[in-house]
């Protein structure tokens, strides 16, 4: 529980810290790489299995437990250093957060599609 505490807590203190952060740092690079990709797949992931959707208007319905937390970060090929640092570096890079997100929800709507068929 402790895991799947924190990372929601990064990713909600990551939500709310970008607006912030963007205005006053020079522009690194936004372009995305393989890890980028992974992490957004992992995430796209996981908001789907916490019932995340736009019907619900975007709020968690079910609470993931740690086993579960863990498998998903295996499958995925990310460990929780990994998930910090890539919160690190999408503070630091808020264009880049923002592609990150466009594809997230770019691989939520291809899901939602697939289950519709």
């Amino acid at each position: 529980m402790k895991a799947n505490r924190t990372l929601r807590t990064l990713i909600a203190a990551t939500l709310l810290l970008l607006p912030l952060l963007g205005g006053c740092q020079e522009r690194p690079s936004s372009a995305l790489d393989a890890e980028d990709v992974r992490f957004s797949e992992f995430y796209s992931d996981y908001l789907l299995a916490s019932g995340i959707s736009e019907e619900n208007g975007g709020h968690f319905i079910s609470d993931l437990d740690s086993t579960t937390l863990a498998a998903m970060l295996e499958r995925h090929g990310l460990s929780m250093e990994k998930i910090r640092e890539k919160n690190d570096l999408y503070r630091a890079d808020p264009e880049r957060w923002q592609q990150v997100l466009i594809r997230v929800r770019e691989n939520i709507r291809k899901q939602a599609e697939a289950g519709r068929k």
